[in-house]
């Protein structure tokens, strides 16, 4: 097998966007750049020059439907495979398509062996008027996220001699209290608490890491803004300024070197094939 270097990693990531933003079109589904994929888009017309992943968000009504299609009708290439939480046959609360071609290892967390390089798509849900109760939702969702990657952990591994002495007793023991289903479904339902088409605030739930600052307004949201990325156009949300200074404040400064992370993965491409 090839191992692949950063920039194989992202153009695998890219061309899979580009199935996913045909199929969207095709299917009247909203698909909007977010996170790292939309702070690289205004950044840098492209990717983050370290990031090794794409993600993507659409209202929870386009999700649904996006996973009906999918399933219904032959779009995807025959080396393309969707999974998600809905399914049954992914452990995290929202989808990703993946590319069988591709393999990977990380050394802190468990891998599946039938998934390779992917686009991560989150579903937008909605939130109360209240920013009070906003941040319980987040918090609350933190912590079942936190059970959640803990099933997923190596136990063996760790940054430090003390994590590593005393993370497999803890993983066992959230393992028995919070499984990783469970955990799943608890951050799924309260997810879907406020029902997107009712509430005049919305925001990535399931996994979204920054809290307050992942929380738009409804109306903003849903008008779409263009934006390059890689030389191609692509959708996100109107409010888009308002919603990457929520997420990474002065989001046109550079981190400094130690900060620019990517996911720690070797990544293999299947001989034989071309990328």
């Amino acid at each position: 097998m090839k191992e692949l270097n950063l920039q194989e990693i992202q153009k695998i990531g890219l061309d899979i966007l580009l199935i996913l933003k045909k199929i969207c079109d095709e299917e009247n589904i909203k698909l909007y750049l977010s996170g790292g994929t939309l702070l690289g888009a205004i950044r840098h017309q492209g990717f983050i020059p370290w990031d090794d992943d794409i993600d993507v968000c659409m209202p929870r009504p386009d999700y649904n439907r996006l996973i009906f299609v999918l399933h219904q009708k032959d779009k995807l290439p025959r080396h393309l495979q969707m999974i998600c939480f809905e399914d049954g046959n992914f452990t995290l609360p929202y989808m990703k398509i993946f590319d069988k071609r591709t393999h990977y290892q990380t050394q802190y967390f468990k891998h599946r062996d039938d998934t390779g390089i992917w686009i991560d798509i989150f579903p937008y849900d909605g939130l109360p008027e209240d920013n009070n109760e906003v941040k319980k939702i987040y918090k609350t969702i933190g912590r079942y996220r936190k059970y959640l990657m803990l099933n997923m952990a190596v136990p063996s591994e760790g940054k430090n001699f003390v994590k590593r002495m005393l993370k497999p007793a803890y993983i066992a023991l959230i393992k028995k209290i919070y499984p990783a289903q469970k955990s799943g479904e608890k951050i799924v339902e309260m997810a879907q608490r406020y029902p997107y088409e009712e509430t005049e605030k919305v925001g990535a739930v399931t996994w979204g890491l920054y809290g307050l600052g992942e929380c738009v307004n409804k109306s903003e949201y849903e008008i779409p803004y263009n934006v390059n990325f890689e030389g191609y156009s692509f959708q996100t949300m109107s409010c888009w300024e308002t919603y990457l200074t929520g997420l990474y404040g002065d989001y046109m400064k550079l981190p400094p070197k130690e900060k620019r992370t990517t996911h720690d993965m070797e990544v293999w491409f299947e001989d034989g094939e071309e990328i």
